[in-house]
């Protein structure tokens, strides 16, 4: 098909619009100056603007900066990426159908047996499990559900890109994947009861919402040379560093998989609020960013968190969440996660 270009607001490069915004703004980024950009669809004209509130990263990451440093690694961290497995992206395909029938997800299950053995250890877990123990693929579905199954198909095939060989980064990587898993169950859990209508969409935008971290790690441990020595030897420096960075790296990740755009979205702008290119997207940023502060408050984090009050969040105001409807999400977190963890962990990838 025909895809226009744009010139980045930032560098005058020519952009490939790879997304159809549909009428909404949405965010790309510029594989040269490496910036987030605003894309809009008129019609049949495109236009790009610079993000509300975003500074150019290249006099954030001035020449010979950290963060310099850390981006020309980017490229070719990008390259070196695992692609999101096909699977991940029928089953996204799938709950977006409104037609979607449980017979088309036990076919698509069935066809990674790995997977399909996994949904029926889900299946027969103390958290689902019933009297009888279930045998095959289509009883452990309809014991589940279509939202569980989904959300589950979806963690394990995302949880095979926290497999990471160097051990100075596995616990990294282990605190990273369980907060992404619980950032995604309590992503779905806001959604449901501020009535989105997408829950299953908001599980995966809280599992990716992390996803430029991957990345970072990726730079910082497959980095030749020293110049990224220091950040493989100061977890403070790396904190900082991940803290600074890891929100664009997540934008250059989804773009790269050419996801759907609210995944790009929620991983730039949940920490980036005053980016968000359209207000209609707000509901889901504010949805990931309060899942996200609820895992860290609930020991689900990674690296330090100050003591973080969840009312008098932003995302809490705006979404309208009282003590108790935030209690009720984190009542019996532990036990709701347990069983998600057992079946995605990436080592049982």
């Amino acid at each position: 098909g025909f895809t226009p270009m744009i010139e980045c607001p930032f560098c005058t490069a020519n952009i490939q619009v790879s997304v159809r915004p549909e009428q909404r703004a949405v965010l790309m980024v510029c594989a040269s100056c490496l910036n987030p950009v605003v894309l809009r669809c008129d019609g049949a004209s495109f236009s790009a603007e610079v993000p509300r509130g975003v500074q150019d990263i290249r006099q954030v990451a001035q020449e010979g900066s950290l963060g310099a440093r850390l981006l020309r690694g980017l490229p070719e961290a990008i390259d070196r990426l695992p692609i999101l497995p096909e699977i991940s992206q029928r089953i996204m395909a799938l709950i977006r159908d409104p037609e979607a029938s449980m017979d088309s997800l036990v076919d698509l299950v069935n066809q990674d047996q790995v997977i399909a053995l996994k949904i029926l250890k889900l299946a027969n877990s103390a958290m689902y499990g019933g009297l009888t123990q279930i045998k095959d693929l289509r009883g452990a579905c309809a014991r589940l559900g279509m939202r569980t199954i989904s959300n589950t198909v979806q963690a394990i095939a995302n949880g095979r890109l926290y497999s990471f060989k160097d051990p100075r980064f596995k616990q990294m990587m282990s605190d990273l994947w369980r907060h992404a898993l619980a950032s995604a169950h309590c992503a779905n859990e806001i959604a449901i009861l501020t009535a989105e209508p997408n829950p299953d969409v908001l599980f995966v935008a809280g599992l990716t919402h992390d996803i430029g971290q991957v990345l970072l790690f990726d730079i910082v441990a497959n980095h030749a040379g020293d110049d990224l020595a220091e950040l493989r030897n100061s977890p403070e420096l790396l904190e900082e560093v991940v803290k600074g960075y890891h929100a664009l790296l997540g934008l250059h990740t989804v773009n790269h998989w050419a996801l759907p755009p609210e995944f790009g979205i929620c991983a730039y702008c949940h920490t980036h609020i005053q980016a968000v290119p359209d207000d209609s997207w707000l509901n889901m940023v504010h949805t990931v960013s309060l899942a996200s502060a609820i895992a860290d408050a609930s020991g689900y984090g990674f690296g330090t968190h100050e003591d973080i009050s969840l009312l008098s969040s932003p995302s809490a105001k705006h979404l309208g969440m009282t003590d108790i409807k935030l209690a009720s999400i984190r009542v019996d977190l532990e036990d709701k996660l347990a069983p998600l963890f057992e079946v995605a962990s990436p080592e049982a990838a």
